[in-house]
């Protein structure tokens, strides 16, 4: 019987280890889309999480910007929202491993990328 408890321990420890990676081959929590730039959506995202005492990670590509949450800096990954260019419009993808309702964090997203108004043309 000792085998099964460890086995269960292991499996426990491990499904407390979130990466990006593993968070990203899950399905989505939400998704929005919006005309906002990835910029201005990002920067709003991460000033409305950033009232939230959490650890957050930017990541600028020219795929697009990805932020995620970690309770600590060296801690697992929570949730993160990956934004991107997608044709004409801005694709805000969350994914969670919140233990907890996190439904404050993907609403801000929402909230994010419906009022942030597109780039003036220029």
């Amino acid at each position: 019987m000792k085998p099964h408890v460890v086995l269960m321990a292991a499996a426990t420890l491990l499904a407390g280890c979130n990466s990006t990676g593993n968070l990203r081959n899950t399905k989505p929590t939400a998704v929005y889309e919006g005309r906002g730039s990835v910029a201005d959506i990002a920067s709003c995202v991460s000033g409305a999480w950033s009232a939230k005492p959490v650890h957050l990670e930017s990541d600028v590509l020219y795929t697009g910007t990805t932020i995620e949450i970690h309770s600590t800096a060296d801690g697992p990954t929570m949730a993160l929202v990956d934004i991107k260019p997608v044709s004409d419009r801005t694709v805000a993808t969350y994914y969670s491993a919140f233990n907890e309702d996190d439904s404050w964090y993907f609403e801000q997203v929402e909230r994010c990328v419906d009022s942030t108004p597109p780039p003036a043309d220029g």
